[in-house]
């Protein structure tokens, strides 16, 4: 994947931290999201990129995971977004893993 071609600002994004959600169906979108961050290290991070501003993921994840991740919107146009999401600490004890939060259909009509 040539990152320049996705968006300039994307250009120094290795491809290994990018996660293209674009053409994902909505009924997978969100776990696999979810998946994804689940398994990140504390410390570590990816670059999601979707065809929108993914707010209601993020509301999601802030809810369910106060604290645990930080979101950083390295592009946010009205069809095109990049969000740098990373791990700032471990899920609160006893909290479900991230895709076991995933709710049913995923992205609703996005």
């Amino acid at each position: 994947m040539n990152t320049t071609a996705l968006h300039p600002a994307l250009a120094s994004i290795p491809d290994a931290e990018l996660l293209d959600a674009r053409a994902i169906p909505c009924r997978t979108k969100h776990p696999l999201i979810l998946r994804r961050a689940d398994a990140l290290a504390v410390g570590a991070s990816f670059v999601l990129v979707n065809g929108h501003a993914p707010e209601p993921l993020r509301y999601q994840f802030e809810a369910l995971f106060p604290g645990c991740f930080h979101w950083d919107y390295l592009v946010n146009e009205d069809d095109f977004a990049a969000v740098r999401i990373s791990r700032r600490a471990p899920n609160p004890v006893g909290s479900p893993a991230l895709a076991s939060t995933a709710l049913p259909g995923g992205c609703g009509t996005h």
